[in-house]
């Protein structure tokens, strides 16, 4: 990751510069750096310089068409394609899940209710009063 970023503030830098960037030697970093090129994570090349004092160069190229990630106006089509499609699939999915999400909560919301009205004495709807006994015998008595 250090190294792609690399790629936006040079075109081109030594070997031995990045090395000494990222704390390593030139020996570990130049098969790791290759690792990554064939992998397709960097799209960059290193090549010998024609200054003996550089050494070898990490050659950065951000134009997708150019470099060893190029690909052609055709293939970057498919790609652009094939990413439209999958950002398609997953909408459908997203939507799809924040249907049955509301569907949960409205059935969560309806059994709550359901739960408060069958509820024993005392924990039912606020709204409802049931009278005792003994409360009407002592409004009774409050009347005599």
């Amino acid at each position: 990751m250090l190294i792609s970023n690399l790629s936006f503030r040079f075109s081109a830098i030594p070997i031995a510069e990045v090395a000494k960037y990222i704390g390593g030697s030139v020996e570990k970093l130049v098969p790791y750096v290759e690792k990554l090129i064939t992998d397709g994570q960097l799209n960059a090349r290193i090549e010998d310089s024609n200054k003996p004092e550089a050494g070898m160069v990490l050659r950065f190229y951000l134009d997708p068409t150019q470099g060893p990630l190029a690909k052609t106006e055709k293939q970057q089509q498919r790609a652009l394609l094939e990413q439209t499609q999958r950002t398609s699939v997953l909408a459908q999915q997203v939507k799809s899940a924040d249907y049955r999400l509301s569907l949960a909560k409205e059935y969560i919301d309806h059994v709550k209710r359901q739960n408060k009205k069958l509820a024993p004495n005392g924990t039912g709807d606020p709204m409802e009063t049931n009278w005792d006994s003994q409360v009407d015998e002592d409004m009774m008595g409050d009347l005599q």
